[in-house]
């Protein structure tokens, strides 16, 4: 089974026809078709439905297109990053305000391609000086002036007590979490501007009685039923412990959006950094 025959047979199923596939390859038709007759046999099942001049995908044909399709897809994502040498070098200077830890893990990811490019992390949730930065990962904001803002992961919200807690056993409103006490990421995080914002809109006013910039110890506060608070559900999976439980609110169905804000100015480090963070976001 060589590369060339999957690549005919990957076009004549998207043509439906073995000429297309000829002309795109500039090779005569017979070619074509006695190359995918060689695969079948290989394969030990036809994949096309032949009638006259016409092709049509079979059921295994369907199956087997599928599969081809995806390893191509990859080979050619990997001819892509390796075509740049990975004894680049080069320096990322990156502000992370949202999914710290899976950031964090696909920078290790893309190190060990990219040995000699640098990284220069913060986390601050306060800094005005973000034009020093080429990378920016944080949710919606208006305060990213010269970036270019593309969106990389949507996951719901969820509020968040210790399973101890008798909200646990309610069915409730948003309003009904009015006068509990609430924890948040840090001022100036998303976590802690939304959680004023919905619970604002539901008529009051979080009484947040610990905010912290460490995500690990605000799942431990939770844990130890210091009050409620507001998490992504999606990225944080699998961070809870069994005595982290969902409050069943049913007037709440929120999501957050994380953006990947790339300097105007950036090098070419960071275009292939959001390369490599684009296609690892598009699988999780």
């Amino acid at each position: 089974m060589e590369l060339l025959q999957l690549k005919y047979f990957m076009d004549s199923a998207e043509n439906e026809n073995f000429s297309k596939t000829a002309k795109k390859y500039m090779v005569p038709p017979s070619s074509v078709s006695i190359s995918i007759k060689k695969l079948e046999r290989e394969l030990g099942c036809e994949l096309f439905l032949r009638k006259g001049n016409k092709i049509n995908l079979n059921s295994s044909g369907k199956y087997f297109y599928n599969v081809v399709k995806k390893s191509i897809e990859e080979l050619d994502n990997a001819v892509t990053m390796l075509k740049t040498s990975p004894e680049q070098i080069g320096e990322i200077k990156i502000l992370v305000r949202s999914e710290r830890r899976i950031i964090m893990q696909y920078i290790v990811e893309f190190k060990k391609i990219y040995p000699n490019i640098a990284f220069r992390i913060m986390h601050d949730f306060n800094t005005t000086d973000t034009d020093k930065y080429d990378i920016i990962i944080d949710s919606d904001s208006d305060s990213y002036f010269g970036f270019k803002r593309i969106p990389l992961i949507r996951e719901k919200l969820r509020f968040a007590v210790s399973k101890n807690n008798p909200l646990c056993e309610r069915k409730l409103k948003l309003s009904d979490l009015c006068g509990e006490p609430f924890i948040s990421m840090g001022q100036g995080s998303s976590m802690n501007r939304l959680t004023k914002e919905y619970c604002k809109k539901a008529g009051f006013s979080p009484n947040i009685i610990i905010e912290c910039d460490d995500p690990y110890y605000l799942r431990k506060y939770i844990e130890l039923d210091f009050g409620v608070a507001l998490i992504p559900e999606t990225s944080w999976q699998g961070e809870l412990s069994e005595n982290v439980a969902f409050l069943d609110i049913n007037d709440f169905d929120e999501s957050r959006v994380t953006y990947f804000y790339q300097n105007k100015n950036s090098n070419n480090s960071t275009k292939q950094f959001y390369g490599f963070l684009n296609k690892k976001m598009a699988e999780f």
